[in-house]
């Protein structure tokens, strides 16, 4: 069968320039992805995204007696939606790699040797690289900020020019994502008792968005308002008695 190598700045645009040189059309070939393509950290060291584009065996047969243009293949529904499902597969895959690259760019950059792996979870949008080792404790920061920052840079990096729309990267380390989560959870429960006992606001210290949402959905039924307040990425979160908050909303009708 007929195949040929081709790269690009991102997976689509090798397969655009294989296709073109094939001169067929998508349905027409098979696609193996050797790697994906990235800019590199802010720029530097990137690679060139590199796919082998095969000649369906209907069709390279076809192509050897001189009768392409007789020979455009047969693909049924299913058949095409299963070659997207495998795409798309592909290229998390191909995203995935490419944010370990990264990624592992940014620890040597801190100064940090740690061991990492892509961890499978049910979200097909989401990719979780789980990071492990010694200096993991300055990887986290306090309450999380250093590995906030450190996910929210690689997601800028990957997606530029990014062939996965809509993926997103999650670093954890040796579970703090979990453990953070049921840490916050408790404390919202045990204020959200407080406020109802005691009829008054609570105020927690500025939180990053990702902890603001676990405490709204934590207290999403427990009998209070939770509301954030201030401007910029940390913000404070306001625990309100639900009775209060409804006689505010009240005043400001009134007036």
């Amino acid at each position: 069968m007929r195949s040929i190598e081709c790269e690009g700045d991102t997976i689509d645009e090798a397969i655009e320039r294989a296709l073109s040189a094939l001169k067929l059309s998508r349905d027409g070939v098979n696609i193996e992805i050797l790697g994906g393509g990235t800019k590199g950290l802010l720029g530097f060291g990137g690679r060139k995204a590199r796919i082998r584009a095969t000649v369906r065996a209907s069709l390279s047969s076809a192509l050897d007696d001189g009768a392409a243009d007789e020979a455009a293949p047969d693909v049924s529904q299913e058949t095409s939606s299963g070659a997207m499902d495998t795409q798309g597969a592909a290229d998390r895959s191909a995203h995935a790699e490419r944010a370990s690259r990264v990624l592992e760019e940014i620890l040597a950059h801190l100064g940090v040797t740690c061991d990492f792996q892509v961890r499978h979870v049910d979200d097909p949008d989401t990719i979780v690289l789980a990071v492990s080792g010694d200096g993991s404790g300055l990887v986290i920061g306090r309450r999380g900020q250093t590995l906030d920052a450190i996910e929210y840079l690689l997601n800028r990096i990957t997606g530029r020019g990014d062939e996965s729309p809509g993926v997103r990267i999650v670093v954890d380390v040796e579970g703090y994502r979990e453990r953070r989560q049921e840490s916050l959870e408790q404390l919202a429960r045990r204020l959200a008792a407080k406020v109802r006992e005691t009829g008054r606001v609570v105020t927690l210290n500025p939180m990053s968005p990702r902890d603001r949402r676990i405490v709204h959905i934590a207290l999403k039924d427990e009998g209070v308002v939770t509301r954030s307040e201030g401007d910029g990425h940390y913000r404070r979160l306001l625990i309100i008695p639900e009775n209060r908050s409804q006689q505010t909303r009240r005043d400001l009708s009134e007036h």
